[in-house]
């Protein structure tokens, strides 16, 4: 059998052969791939004549476009988003307990979304298959309505949906059941893969992807690591889009749900709970998302900020941070227990490194790892964020390389399989037992009934923290775990709760001033101007 090494690389499969032998009049490389075009034919009327080769062409087969333009592009990319939806709902319905009704609520959320893109994918476009892709912004839709043109969230014109409006649009539908769900809840559930959203390119199918351009699949790429603020900014611009286009009207947050779920999550006294209505009621909180903003979006326009800041206050008025005494005038009074604050840090650590105490990375930290942590993991550790690595970043739909079977994927045994990460149930029982520990631990304070006593009263001596950088030791591990359970950062925390004390503050002097001279003022609310330019406090980053 004789070889030449006049052709070229064959190219089939990745081969790289250069050297090919002729059977049957066929041209084979050395690795037995088939040469296209590549034929040698006997002509009859030659007897005995050999050697000589025609070539035969290949039937020319017209090349269809690869990816699309133009209206088929817009449609295609709104189906592939549409598709998520329906994965991000499904995963919450089935996996994670959510009512069965949930999908039909995001359905209709959607809907209404694509009533934006109707002219947009509807009009009659000539040349769409050559149109070039246009350039996308990342903001939500737009229409021809001049109502619609003033409506700027964020200071931009809405154009197209964001892969983070996915996550708004199924706390919206959580909203509007009334589910006791929190944007923090939501981030997590995205940060261990319960609900899918990073690399969510990777469960479109690969047919789609490849009609669809680089331009409109950069979309769906997570570029940033997802924090909780981002979606609290989303839901609130998409909230306020739904109310200004459709008018949509979203309830309050189910209130005593959600509160008792905070409260517990802080372990702390259930006397918390009659506190933060109380103080709901002096402040005007709603707990709602307000259908229209003049002016800058603040933190405190968000209901479960409202809420966390109540609890905050409500914390630092009943048990105190500081070592003061002071003494209720009756046993009632919930301030005639005190909190050991370091107790109540150290179990806050241990419940948050539960997972990483037993061994293991911790479901949700895996995309937290960098490269000095790698050098420190244990080989369970390694197989456990491997494994998360697989699952996550290796795409299965892409065609087999000869290469691959060299290096093995999954674990090898069974030894090398990472024990279960705890449930959902684990998780309460955890939190169960940290409450227990807590309250357990409450410390009694003396009661002095006399009310002509000098004594120091709850809420005497009450500190005020105008930035991070203020807080206390004893304190910071406490505001620190506030933000962490409703989804913001601590100097947002910090703020928003020094601009509601300072508007109790005033609240205080109108009344004091009632009682003394008689006069009538107007209380102040959330939303007045004097307030809000207190250093802009908890506005919310563009």
């Amino acid at each position: 059998m004789e070889y030449t090494i006049t052709r070229g690389v064959c190219g089939q499969e990745g081969c790289r052969e250069r050297r090919y032998y002729l059977d049957n009049g066929l041209w084979f490389c050395r690795r037995g791939h088939q040469q296209e075009g590549r034929q040698v034919e006997e002509d009859p009327e030659d007897y005995g004549v050999q050697g000589r080769t025609h070539r035969v062409k290949k039937d020319v087969v017209e090349k269809s476009q690869k990816t699309y333009r133009g209206q088929r592009a817009y449609s295609l990319f709104l189906q592939i988003y549409q598709l998520i939806l329906w994965k991000q709902s499904h995963a919450l319905v089935h996996d994670r307990g959510f009512p069965a009704q949930f999908e039909n609520v995001i359905r209709d959320l959607w809907a209404l979304r694509l009533e934006g893109f109707s002219s947009k994918i509807n009009t009659n476009m000539s040349e769409t298959e050559t149109e070039e892709p246009e350039v996308f912004s990342s903001q939500a839709a737009d229409t021809d309505d001049e109502s619609d043109k003033a409506f700027k969230p964020s200071g931009k014109r809405v154009q197209w949906p964001r892969l983070v409006d996915s996550i708004a649009l199924c706390y919206m539908g959580a909203l509007l059941m009334r589910l006791p769900i929190g944007i923090a809840d939501f981030h997590r559930m995205v940060m261990q893969g319960d609900v899918p959203y990073l690399r969510i390119i990777k469960t479109i199918p690969r047919e789609m992807r490849d009609k669809l351009s680089p331009e409109y699949l950069s979309l769906f790429e997570t570029t940033r690591l997802p924090k909780a603020e981002h979606f609290h900014k989303a839901a609130l611009e998409l909230i306020l889009f739904y109310h200004r286009r459709s008018g949509v009207h979203f309830p309050p947050l189910n209130a005593p749900l959600l509160l008792f779920r905070f409260i517990k999550r802080l372990t702390l006294p259930i006397d918390i709970y009659p506190a933060v209505t109380q103080l709901q009621k002096l402040v005007g909180f709603t707990f709602t998302y307000p259908p229209t903003i003049a002016g800058k979006r603040r933190s405190l326009h968000l209901p479960e900020v409202q809420m966390m800041t109540l609890i905050v206050i409500s914390t630092k008025l009943l048990f105190p941070f500081d070592d003061v005494k002071r003494y209720p005038e009756s046993a009632r009074d919930p301030s005639t227990q005190a909190i050991d604050w370091q107790l109540w840090a150290q179990v806050q650590r241990h419940f948050d490194n539960r997972e990483k105490s037993s061994g293991r990375i911790g479901k949700g930290n895996e995309v937290l790892v960098n490269e000095k942590d790698v050098f420190s993991m244990t080989p369970n550790q390694l197989d456990e964020y491997l494994d998360w690595y697989e699952k996550s970043w290796l795409d299965s739909s892409k065609g087999a390389n000869s290469l691959a079977d060299l290096f093995p994927l999954g674990p090898t045994g069974a030894e090398s399989q990472p024990t279960a990460p705890p449930s959902e149930a684990d998780d309460e029982a955890s939190l169960d037992s940290m409450l227990e520990t807590v309250t357990r631990q409450l410390k009694t304070m003396k009661v002095v009934a006399d009310p002509e006593s000098e004594v120091p009263r709850p809420g005497s001596f009450y500190p005020r923290y105008r930035l991070d950088t203020d807080l206390p030791e004893t304190v910071r591990p406490f505001y620190e775990t506030a933000a962490k359970v409703v989804g913001i950062p601590l100097s947002t925390l910090v703020k928003t709760v020094f601009q509601t004390e300072v508007r109790m503050g005033h609240w205080q002097e109108d009344r004091r001033r009632m009682e003394y001279y008689g006069e009538v003022m107007d209380m102040e609310f959330p939303g007045d101007a004097d307030v809000d330019d207190i250093e802009e406090a908890g506005e919310i980053d563009e």
